[in-house]
């Protein structure tokens, strides 16, 4: 009977590991699926579909953020040449470490030297492409369209004679022929202490007295305007008081 007793009791005990095991067992899988889980909701999240965080936050480095391209310039953007002229291009806010290279699409209308200096060759239109390089890298690149035509051979102003007050602009138009000629028309002043004038023909009244001034081309011909500076008018009217008696 106490044999018995034991028999039971070991037998008792032993599904009681045995159910211990499974429930381990149990707990242990279930542990396992919520770990894949997790693990496969943090990949979905962060590679899949990336969220940023705070103190996470995705920002754009500077080296790949090419801000010198807006820096470096060329003084103009296009130009027109007569044939057989030169110019000289120039470019702004590159270091003594940049390497410039000049290109041409067109060499037959117009070339340019390693130095960036422009020759119309014949008539027509050509884009010169300047290359900046830092390193390897290339940092900018930049484009001036020329236009090749002929020259004026002849040149009026529309007007010969102006009066201003001083401190009073106006601009100078002048007609060039033949209609299709590219060249401009250089502007020049007498006495720029009395009326200057720009590069564009702008004229600027300066002083009281009469100056001319000249629109010229490079064959020597030439037109003049005569302009007459008078000073302002600073004199104001006021009536004087009337006294009497009543």
């Amino acid at each position: 009977m106490k044999n018995s007793f034991f028999t039971i009791k070991f037998a008792f005990a032993d599904s009681l590991g045995k159910n211990d095991d499974l429930e381990d067992n149990a707990m242990k899988k279930s542990l396992f699926k919520k770990c894949l889980l997790a693990l496969g909701l943090y990949l979905f999240f962060t590679v899949i579909i990336p969220i940023p965080i705070a103190g996470n936050s995705i920002i754009a480095e500077a080296s790949s953020v090419d801000t010198e391209q807006t820096d470096i310039k060329l003084n103009v953007s296009s130009k027109s040449l007569v044939k057989d002229t030169t110019f000289d291009l120039k470019l702004y806010n590159i270091s003594d470490t940049n390497k410039v290279s000049y290109k041409s699409d067109t060499a037959s209308v117009a070339t340019v030297d390693d130095k960036g200096t422009i020759t119309a060759v014949d008539y027509g239109t050509a884009v010169i492409t300047v290359t900046v390089k830092a390193g390897l890298k290339t940092i900018a690149t930049l484009n001036c369209e020329v236009t090749v035509g002929p020259p004026a051979i002849s040149i009026i102003l529309t007007k010969t004679d102006i009066t201003l007050t001083v401190g009073d602009k106006t601009t100078l138009t002048a007609i060039l022929k033949p209609n299709n000629t590219v060249e401009e028309a250089k502007f020049s002043s007498n006495d720029s202490t009395i009326a200057n004038v720009s590069i564009g023909g702008r004229i600027t009244a300066k002083s009281a007295g009469v100056t001319y001034v000249f629109a010229s081309i490079s064959n020597g011909k030439y037109d003049m305007c005569k302009v007459t500076v008078v000073e302002k008018d600073t004199n104001t009217s006021t009536e004087p008081e009337k006294s009497g008696t009543n």
